[in-house]
């Protein structure tokens, strides 16, 4: 089954976390830090199947050497707290093979992010567990025409009606910030969800397979359910070994809520469709009423065949017994169906008593449910 998950966190100095270990925890490399001397090298693993840089055309060749990538990035980024990269999490389609995900993900990649001013550090892990998925690092600066990094942000002067500048009590000009790409925008991300919905689909038609995902939570679509919280390959191998975890916990007891759900919603759509065999049924009424009118005149038909040849009104009475007989059937299939849904209106209106009691038992409990589980997902995001 095909499943939904792209999300994005800011690598940030102020977390303590350095672009350089997080570029070679992923692709598997060894990097140095010039910034602290440290090197990083994660060269035992064995779960990387694929690993390319994208590159924006005015960046210049350098960026494609990954070591050097992210020393430029430390460097440029002085402050303490500086966001020094975006990175994507995108589980793959198991439905396609390793040829058809990378495919996708080079298209994805090229459309969203290099064609728009970013260099992105793009590798595919998997374990043959099922969960093939790839991170992707994000330049969080854009470059100049002549290659050079360019500002995150300029300040903009605040100008009165007149066109000239205000100040403060302090006597200092009032600016503000101006963000020079749209790339922290909210927009921007629904954006990037969207599409990466939009191109797994059309490669999961392109191989002839009918899966398709959807970006949208549940609540977006209608849909009365809750969303499981994504496992990610640490959480699926603990879980594999035995060993209970908060998140594996937290979607057992959402899977479990959501199959009553299902179970309620199941009986809600028989009951519709016992409704619409009964609005049927009222048709047939009216198609009954003809039947005995087409019956009435046939028999008028009968008393006038007197002046007819012999060969005619033989004719005409086996045509007459046929169309008799077509009406008596017609009226044993109306009774017979009356009384099957008649039937089925009884168990459908003994079902809906029984569900609206059960609904009133646990429509409490499941609404605590709900938000304990909505407070635990607060409390792990990022």
């Amino acid at each position: 089954m095909a499943i939904y998950h792209l999300s994005t966190k800011i690598i940030s100095r102020s977390k303590g976390k350095s672009s350089i270990a997080s570029s070679a925890y992923r692709s598997g490399e060894k990097l140095y830090n010039k910034r602290d001397g440290l090197i990083h090298d994660y060269t035992k693993r064995k779960d990387v199947i694929y690993k390319e840089i994208f590159k924006p055309i005015n960046a210049p060749n350098w960026v494609l050497d990954r070591e050097q990538l992210w020393n430029e990035v430390e460097q440029i980024e002085k402050s303490k707290n500086s966001q020094l990269a975006r990175e994507i999490d995108i589980a793959l389609p198991i439905e396609l093979n390793e040829k058809e995900r990378i495919e996708l993900l080079r298209k994805y990649i090229i459309d969203n992010f290099s064609s728009k001013g970013m260099v992105a550090d793009v590798v595919i892990h998997d374990k043959k567990d099922g969960n093939p998925h790839s991170h992707i690092m994000l330049t969080m600066r854009p470059f100049e025409e002549n290659g050079e990094w360019g500002a995150k942000a300029k300040k903009e002067y605040i100008l009165d009606k007149n066109g000239n500048k205000t100040y403060s009590k302090n006597g200092n000009a009032k600016s503000r910030k101006i963000e020079t790409t749209n790339w922290n925008k909210k927009e921007t991300l629904e954006h990037w969800r969207e599409q990466w919905a939009i191109y797994a689909n059309k490669a999961l038609e392109k191989a002839n397979r009918k899966e398709r995902i959807d970006h949208r939570s549940y609540e977006d679509r209608g849909i009365d359910k809750l969303a499981t919280r994504h496992e990610g390959p640490t959480v699926r191998a603990m879980e594999k070994k035995g060993i209970k975890t908060e998140i594996g916990d937290i979607n057992r007891k959402i899977q479990e809520e959501n199959k009553k759900i299902d179970i309620i919603e199941n009986q809600i759509k028989l009951y519709e469709e016992m409704k619409e065999l009964e609005n049927e049924r009222t048709k047939d009424n009216g198609a009954r009423n003809r039947n005995i009118e087409t019956e009435e005149g046939v028999n008028e038909l009968t008393k006038g065949i007197g002046g007819l040849g012999d060969r005619d009104r033989l004719e005409v009475r086996k045509r007459t017994e046929e169309l008799k007989k077509i009406t008596r059937d017609k009226r044993e299939q109306d009774r017979a169906a009356r009384e099957e849904l008649r039937k089925y209106n009884e168990r459908i209106e003994r079902r809906k008593m029984d569900l609206e009691r059960q609904s009133n038992k646990e429509q409490e409990p499941n609404r605590r449910v709900k938000r304990n589980v909505r407070k635990i997902e607060k409390g792990l995001e990022l």
